[in-house]
């Protein structure tokens, strides 16, 4: 898969993504804005994140984009749950079990603390660092994407216009 998809406008400027899945890997980006020059006048990448009131826990605050065609809020909300949940699945620190009870029990840092070092205590605490002889982070593990949240990108609307890059 490799779509491009037009979420909506924030500010007057339209929000594109990308989703690749190849190989078994799901990559999602997003851009602000974007211009011919191949730069921006918003922001890229993992855009998510600079939503209002985004957060890991699922609490994604969309209100401020105005839905493109074929869009609501609340299909907005769960593309970036998606995003959130499946971006880069090949690159996971823990096992199951120790990613699931991170996702319970979410970890607090503020710089300089580091999220390996308090998650890996906190996950030996729970009796779940070593789990089954795998010490957390020691390798980039992958989580296969369920089928559904494939079908669930794939039916997603294609971008209804054109981004400024193709």
């Amino acid at each position: 898969m490799n779509k491009v998809i037009r979420i909506g406008k924030l500010e007057d400027l339209s929000v594109f993504c990308r989703i690749e899945f190849k190989d078994g890997r799901l990559s999602i980006t997003g851009v602000v804005g974007p211009m011919k020059s191949g730069n921006a006048l918003g922001s890229c990448g993992q855009i998510i994140t600079g939503f209002a009131e985004y957060d890991r826990r699922g609490h994604t605050s969309v209100t401020n984009i105005v839905p493109a065609s074929g869009w609501t809020v609340g299909y907005i909300r769960r593309f970036f749950d998606v995003w959130d949940r499946w971006h880069l699945n090949d690159m996971r620190a823990g096992t199951p079990k120790q990613e699931e009870w991170l996702r319970q029990h979410p970890i607090e840092v503020v710089y300089p603390e580091s999220h390996y070092e308090k998650a890996s205590k906190l996950l030996e605490e729970a009796g779940l660092n070593p789990d089954d002889g795998y010490r957390y982070g020691h390798a980039w593990l992958r989580e296969e994407v369920p089928a559904e949240v494939l079908q669930f990108l794939a039916d997603l609307p294609d971008a209804d216009v054109q981004p400024a890059w193709c």
